[in-house]
């Protein structure tokens, strides 16, 4: 895998690069494969000659396999055209988010306009001296003559934030994005509630879930044995052999929202209903609650739950 791309002069400098011209732009390149990581030297954009490779820089890792794993963020095309980028997170809601800053700063610059009214004079006296606006200075005008400040109405600026208002709405829902407002949110009453109410973000947390989890984390995981056929790992301060390759592995995600008192109340009563049904174990129950219970060993809490029961009908 080759990562290409250009850099300011100034910025291969203050890395510790020694360049020609810092002020001009260079070619940062660097390439991985099964046996290294090769550095090369920045070439200048435009130069004919091909990089060197940095061997001050440059590293032999012997791993076997590219210690990379490359992420397209959704399924799509991205805004260039290539099907290896993946979709931008994003993307519909640019165009909106355009039209709300012209919007705003055109009800930014009313304001102004606004804050500074026209002086309108009707039939004035005839005076050779310039008007000047202000408390302390008096208009004299004929009999029919008037004299009025023409302002811009506050009703265009409520027209414009509401309006910004309604694209904002549009430009979240676009993107999947959460369009509860502060202003007009009640507490919800179960996290399935709260799940319900951003069903739009939770569809895109789960298209995310499978481009960087099953995509990406999985994949990094399965590299961490192969690297320890290479390499001594340590996990948590302590040194670990040659680990065996995972070929069983999948994630498991806990619940979008944490259970409250009455999802647990309901949980309850329906694995008590199952099991005392026959429908389901003892153990099945357990298991679909240690998350919330945070039991890490279910068959030790299996255990000490006959315990307690034997103990209470010894009493």
């Amino acid at each position: 895998m080759t990562e290409k791309y250009k850099v300011p002069g100034e910025l291969l400098v203050s890395n510790g690069y020694q360049v020609s011209n810092p002020s001009g732009e260079y070619w940062f390149t660097r390439e991985w494969d099964t046996t290294g990581e090769s550095w090369f030297v920045p070439l200048p954009v435009g130069s004919p000659d091909t990089a060197a490779v940095d061997q001050t820089r440059s590293v032999q890792h012997n791993l076997g396999f590219v210690p990379i794993v490359w992420i397209r963020n959704l399924p799509g095309l991205s805004s260039t055209g290539d099907p290896a980028e993946g979709a931008c997170t994003f993307r519909a809601a640019i165009e909106t988010q355009i039209e709300i800053d012209y919007q705003l700063s055109q009800a930014g610059r009313g304001l102004k306009y606004s804050s500074d009214p026209t002086l309108l004079i009707k039939e004035p006296a005839t005076t050779d001296n310039e008007i000047i606006k202000g408390g302390g200075n008096a208009l004299v005008v004929t009999e029919k003559g008037d004299a009025k400040l023409l302002e811009i109405g506050g009703t265009a600026s409520t027209a414009v934030i509401e309006y910004v208002r309604i694209l904002r709405e549009l430009a979240l829902e676009s993107v999947h994005g959460n369009r509860a407002s502060a202003d007009r949110l009640t507490a919800a009453q179960s996290g399935r509630a709260l799940e319900l109410m951003n069903q739009g973000l939770v569809w895109l947390a789960d298209n995310l879930r499978v481009s960087y989890g099953e995509g990406a984390l999985l994949s990094l995981a399965r590299m961490v044995p192969q690297a320890s056929q290479v390499y001594r790992l340590r996990i948590m301060g302590r040194e670990v052999g040659a680990m065996e390759p995972l070929t069983r592995l999948s994630l498991k995600w806990p619940r979008w929202y944490p259970a409250t008192a009455d999802d647990r109340q309901k949980d309850a009563q329906t694995l008590s209903t199952l099991a005392s049904a026959g429908q389901i174990s003892r153990e099945t129950a357990v298991k679909a609650i240690a998350d919330i219970y945070d039991i890490e060993d279910v068959p030790a809490e299996l255990s000490r739950i006959l315990n307690d029961q034997h103990l209470h009908e010894s009493n």
